[in-house]
């Protein structure tokens, strides 16, 4: 996670080498979001774990406080390994609830971005987002919506497994059917938030959300671009409102078919034109990835000039000498009919020059080999959007 605030980081920053109720040692801070700071921390008897504290001020707000707790339920509640667990769960002694879970060992999403410096390959998004829908498959089976999917909330471990973090937005469905408040104020990330979350419709937001956000974290590391881009928040949140999303194959001509159409459906503005649940988007990626390891690279040309030795002339000797005086044909006798008639050649250059082989000009331009019309811009469903920066 990046430091953003700096009084957050200060504040933060203090609370290392202090221990929490005479038990958790903080020993690093490795994350600080807006609602919690995240330490690398050593309990009394040598565990190593990590401890997610929240912030003073959003522990005097109830609702802030509930949906902190709510993580720990909604982990237990998926329990896959995708996710990191939720050990235990207190509060300090000044009143700020903490959990401790599993301390990961390796970088976020993000982070392997930034060091890229540019586009990920197509198959490395492709096995990672393969492994991210198999724990978003898990969560929403059990009435989970993540609801604020993007890069810096996957964390890739050192054997290059996959972990989901921050369920703090979590909506989780209870089994009365009711939907638990807990996170509705927020609204997640505006850089991978679908339509119906950027309008607030949270009657729409279901599993097509979380499908909508990893299909806009697949666009972004494969252009290394935002799928939309504005120059303020509002101006934003209006475009993802309204505007659809241009189709990946137009900002990435070289990107394998099987690729874009995984990303293109799960970017329609429509829900119920996208993927229609995790384990549909899942086998089309796995094919996509199945396609993508096979499929040999593009040739760097496809002009390649004949070989040298074809490009020698014909030897002397074969040029016939020219006909005696005497076998020319007399100036007062015309040649045969026959011999006017135009070659084929040059019939195909009237072709070219728009004339039919009479002279006269064709009703309409015949077709070339090997020359095709542009594709004409109707013919693409989705709107352009503005290319924002890297991140």
């Amino acid at each position: 996670m990046d430091f953003e605030n700096g009084t957050h980081v200060q504040r933060a920053q203090a609370r290392v080498g202090t221990v929490l109720n005479g038990a958790w040692r903080l020993d690093a801070l490795i994350g600080l979001g807006g609602m919690a700071a995240v330490y690398a921390a050593t309990h009394r008897g040598g565990a190593r774990v990590a401890i997610k504290l929240l912030h003073p001020e959003r522990a005097r707000d109830k609702v802030d406080r509930a949906r902190f707790l709510r993580e720990k339920a909604i982990a237990n509640t998926v329990n896959h390994p995708g996710i990191a667990a939720v050990l235990a769960d207190d509060v300090t002694e000044d009143g700020s609830p903490f959990l401790v879970m599993d301390l990961l060992e390796g970088e976020t999403l993000l982070q392997r971005w930034k060091a890229q410096r540019g586009p990920l390959p197509p198959a490395e998004v492709l096995s990672l987002s393969e492994q991210i829908l198999d724990v978003l498959a898990a969560a929403h089976e059990r009435g989970v919506v993540h609801r604020d999917l993007k890069p810096d909330n996957i964390f890739l471990t050192r054997d290059r497994g996959v972990k989901l973090l921050d369920f703090g937005i979590a909506r989780l469905r209870l089994p009365s059917g009711q939907t638990s408040l807990a996170g509705l104020r927020a609204m997640g990330t505006p850089a991978y938030m679908p339509p119906e979350q950027a309008r607030a419709r949270w009657d729409l937001v279901d599993a097509r959300t979380d499908i909508w956000a990893l299909g806009a974290t697949m666009f972004s590391l494969l252009t290394n671009r935002y799928v939309q881009e504005a120059p303020t928040v509002n101006e934003l949140f209006f475009l993802r409102m309204t505007c659809p999303i241009a189709s990946l194959a137009r900002v990435e001509p070289s990107m394998p078919p099987a690729v874009v159409r995984v990303v293109d459906r799960a970017l329609e503005f429509a829900q119920a034109d996208r993927w229609p649940d995790a384990r549909a988007m899942q086998a089309a990626v796995r094919e996509a990835l199945a396609l993508v390891a096979v499929a040999p690279p593009p040739p760097r040309s496809t002009l390649h000039p004949p070989p040298r030795s074809t490009l020698h002339p014909p030897p002397r000797s074969t040029v016939a000498p020219p006909p005696p005086r005497s076998a020319l044909a007399s100036p007062s006798t015309p040649p045969p009919r026959s011999t006017l008639v135009p070659s084929r050649d040059v019939r195909e250059l009237g072709a070219l020059d728009g004339r039919s082989p009479s002279g006269r000009p064709q009703t309409r331009p015949s077709r070339t080999s090997g020359l095709t019309a542009p594709a004409s811009l109707a013919t693409i469903p989705r709107a352009i959007s503005t290319i924002p920066r890297a991140p």
